[in-house]
């Protein structure tokens, strides 16, 4: 790669679709966006076209010409996406409706179902992984179940990033990363499980082949080339799901770091050098996914709606913009008086596995002001979030180091809240797009600019460190138990709406 030569990783996002273009030392040149919405028809669902990520996609990068890059010095390009949400394509390999997402809870026949078929036990030991609502396997039963004209006319199969991969490079791919949020797919050997898809009866070939997070894929298209403005014959990798992609561009791929990382959901990441075995039911929401670096696998917990909890309580509650409606929260005292949230607005994934579970306000009165509210959607979410590590901490994972990344990460009071809800300091980089720079990452990788992560750059040393207040963090070790005991004592009404 020459001097000038740049790197482009773009991110699958949720709410929007970002890129950026990296130089070989790391430094940023420049990012785009584009925002969109994802549809609810029904309670529980949750759906985006195809359509919206490409088109976003391409708008993104037309922000980056704007600002003067050229898209003749980019070098390689790396995707990241959401996990687990399906995208279909037809015998012409167009898109088949929409694609239902990670956040949408539908599925629990179809999960029970799946149990059936496999075996619970002999599930997990093949997946790692309980069969949750989330998951791409259960979605799809669903389509069979429900929409037969659909499911008639399916032949290919993937995830959001897959499908982005598709439309710049026509390659039909998949990496271990996403592909383990799938359940069609054997953890520990790094491959589709044949005895799984067999098993449902899905054709192998609507699969496609799956490949190290690296591996280059294809090149860009020339009708790609067309819509997008970048120059044909660049090389694209598999590229990864957001959270090894985000982990991945916050430097954490080794052993006894960690990250928390709050998105539209909110995740705890651990990375480990081999695939550990589960025991027990109270540990099976945690899910155990191929990194996106050969030989390395991860841990992680998931909290279905951790900055989307923030986004709903802006949008229905207030006009304000997220900096103003943090900026008194530091003036409301630890615990908001009170006043505690829950955040399962769509269900939970982690540690409860409850679709029927729904937010709740929890412990109002006459002194709560709109900071209050403000403040306890934080820290619900932190409490949620440390469900996750105390579950990742079970699995005697030592996490020495612990990192913080997504929205969380640029509000200094909810670095601060996180850190003494989990009574454990949190390490920030500026001006981090963790996923998308995860994805340039991969594709330097690809085309040989580094050899390994160890021979990266040094772009993980700025960064500032989150102290804690002891009186805060023993004041949430007490609001943290009520915190827990309130969903216990809601479940059995959350079965009855």
């Amino acid at each position: 790669m020459n001097s000038n030569g740049l790197l482009l990783g773009i991110d699958i996002g949720t709410q929007g679709a970002k890129v950026l273009v990296m130089d070989v030392n790391g430094e940023i040149q420049a990012t785009g966006h584009h925002s969109y919405e994802f549809e609810v028809r029904q309670k529980g669902w949750a759906e985006q076209h195809p359509l919206q990520w490409w088109n976003g996609v391409v708008s993104a990068l037309r922000k980056l010409w704007e600002k003067g890059i050229d898209p003749k010095n980019i070098r390689a390009i790396g995707v990241s996406g959401q996990m687990h949400s399906l995208v279909l394509l037809d015998k012409d390999k167009k898109e088949l409706g929409t694609s239902i997402l990670w956040n949408d809870v539908r599925t629990e026949e179809e999960c029970l179902e799946i149990e059936q078929l496999v075996g619970k036990s002999n599930f997990f030991n093949i997946t790692r992984n309980s069969v949750l609502p989330g998951f791409t396997a259960p979605k799809l039963q669903w389509i069979k179940k429900h929409e037969p004209s659909r499911y008639a006319n399916i032949h290919h199969l993937m995830q959001p990033k897959d499908y982005i991969v598709f439309k710049l490079s026509e390659a039909l791919s998949s990496d271990v990363s996403d592909a383990s949020g799938t359940l069609w797919f054997d953890t520990a050997k790094r491959t589709w499980s044949k005895e799984i898809i067999d098993a449902l009866e899905i054709p192998f070939e609507w699969l496609n082949e799956v490949h190290e997070s690296q591996t280059v894929v294809g090149s860009v298209s020339g009708e790609a080339a067309n819509v997008t403005g970048l120059i044909p014959g660049i090389p694209v990798v598999a590229g990864a799901g957001d959270n090894a992609a985000a982990a991945l561009g916050n430097g954490i791929y080794e052993q006894g770091k960690g990250i928390v990382s709050v998105g539209t959901s909110g995740t705890v990441f651990a990375p480990l050098k081999s695939v550990p075995k589960l025991d027990g039911d109270d540990l099976s929401t945690l899910h155990l996914f191929c990194h996106c670096l050969p030989n390395t696998w991860h841990a992680m917990g998931v909290t279905l709606s951790a900055g989307m909890s923030l986004n709903w309580y802006k949008n229905t509650f207030s006009n304000l913009s997220y900096d103003e409606l943090l900026s008194n929260v530091d003036n409301i005292s630890a615990g908001a008086e009170g006043l505690i949230y829950l955040p399962y607005l769509n269900g939970e994934r982690t540690p409860h596995n409850d679709a029927s579970a729904r937010g709740v306000f929890f412990g109002m009165n006459y002194q709560h002001t709109k900071d209050h509210f403000t403040r306890a959607v934080l820290e619900g979410v932190s409490f949620s979030l440390k469900d996750c590590l105390e579950l990742i901490k079970r699995l005697n994972i030592n996490i020495e180091t612990l990192y913080v990344t997504g929205g969380a990460a640029k509000s200094p009071v909810w670095r601060t809240i996180l850190s003494e809800v989990f009574n454990q300091p949190l390490v920030a980089f500026e001006e981090r797009e963790g996923p998308a720079f995860g994805a340039a990452l991969l594709a330097g990788l690809g085309i040989g600019v580094w050899n390994g992560p160890e021979c990266f750059p040094a772009v993980f040393d700025n960064s500032q460190t989150t102290s804690v207040n002891l009186a805060n963090v023993n004041a949430y070790k007490e609001i943290y138990k009520i915190y827990k005991e309130l969903y216990h004592q809601l479940k059995p009404v959350y079965k009855k709406k």
